[in-house]
């Protein structure tokens, strides 16, 4: 069960960093993007914020895991 909760705490983070990576992406082309159609502009804000709160999520629920795993 110690190893289960590690390998699957580690895998949350590795997510939770991709998907903040992403939503820094994210905003980065909704703060300079020129030329763009107010629908680009409400797709990247979008795109960028639930990105950011998936991240946060999984990075809680990645250290939950690791927390469980040192009270066994």
């Amino acid at each position: 069960m110690k190893k289960l909760l590690l390998i699957a705490g580690i895998l949350l983070i590795v997510i939770c960093v991709v998907c903040l990576l992403f939503a820094a992406l994210s905003l980065h082309g909704y703060y300079n993007v020129l030329d763009g159609s107010p629908e680009l502009y409400q797709r990247l804000h979008q795109r960028a914020v639930v990105s950011g709160l998936l991240g946060a999520v999984l990075g809680a629920a990645g250290a939950a895991c690791l927390i469980f795993r040192s009270r066994l």
